[in-house]
């Protein structure tokens, strides 16, 4: 309860807060965690090395330091996203090519979007009704604070956006399956999954989410991958690219491993851009999980 007051506390406070001022403490918040608390400094450096292995320390440290940067700027525009206006949505987080997906849910046809935990992806859990058609359900793992949770959840809803947690994913889309359904997933995240895709993966094997895979598949609808640039501070463009239509007969996990290659050459573009203090390779294949 007291961590739910707290949270409340400072969701009003960024609520009167300028951008301007917002950004300071996004600054002070990345010098903080890189500095001060280091926090999981190791991890996100040694993941870096391993990733790219060709480069310098000194350039796995700038990498290192910006992606603090880019942390401590998605901590202060979560906050402030939860008082934030449908017209500053729209203004700060634009879809720059969202018609490719409606014009699939306009003819009766579901359609996935596959997301990753680059640059600002929690703009997206309440801007997706604004872009695209309803019913719009995105896919989450529930936070353990049940205060916290029912808020968010609420928050994040009130575009009409449906947030569903895992455990009920096949039950919500039996739901809706017949009602051309917008289908977001955050699909780079790390899996025990026994159903999970194994993908050489910034020349690392990686247990990979099957979820796009399988209800592609199974509602034979197409799968966009989503772009996340930062045009400036607090400025936000979304480019969708199509991975498959829904109608190709693939292989096996290549859809996964489509996503997983189109996000890599994300990365390898803009590495700092990326949500490295979460451990991504914390399991190792057994030798009867195929790597795709």
């Amino acid at each position: 309860m007291i961590a739910y007051i707290i949270f409340r506390i400072f969701v009003l406070l960024f609520s009167v807060l300028p951008f301007s001022v917002i950004y300071c403490i996004a600054d002070f918040i990345s010098w903080l965690l890189y500095r001060v608390i280091r926090y999981r400094r190791k991890v996100v450096e040694t993941q870096l090395k391993t990733s790219f292995p060709n480069l310098s320390d000194r350039e796995i440290q700038d990498i290192t330091k910006k992606s603090y940067v880019n942390l401590g700027d998605i901590i202060v525009e979560s906050i402030k996203g939860f008082s934030m206006s449908e017209d500053v949505y729209k203004k700060r987080y634009r879809f720059l090519n969202a018609e490719s997906a409606n014009q699939h849910t306009a003819n009766g046809q579901g359609v996935i979007l596959a997301a990753s935990h680059y640059n600002n992806w929690e703009w997206g859990a309440i801007s997706i009704p604004l872009w695209f058609s309803y019913p719009a359900l995105g896919f989450y793992k529930p936070l353990s604070n049940t205060y916290l949770e029912a808020y968010a959840k609420k928050s994040r809803g009130r575009f009409n956006f449906i947030l569903v947690p895992i455990g009920q994913t096949s039950e919500y889309i039996e739901k809706f399956k017949d009602k051309a359904p917008t289908l977001i997933f955050v699909s780079d995240q790390s899996t025990w999954s026994k159903h999970a895709h194994w993908v050489n993966f910034l020349g690392q094997e990686t247990a990979c989410p099957h979820g796009i895979e399988k209800y592609s598949k199974m509602l034979l609808i197409p799968v966009y991958y989503l772009h996340f640039e930062r045009v400036r501070r607090g400025y936000y463009e979304i480019r969708l690219e199509l991975l498959t239509d829904g109608k190709e007969h693939l292989a096996e996990g290549e859809i996964t491993k489509r996503f997983m290659h189109t996000l890599e050459k994300d990365l390898q573009a803009k590495p700092e851009n990326w949500l490295w203090s979460h451990k991504r390779w914390k399991r190792t294949r057994k030798p009867e999980e195929k790597l795709l």
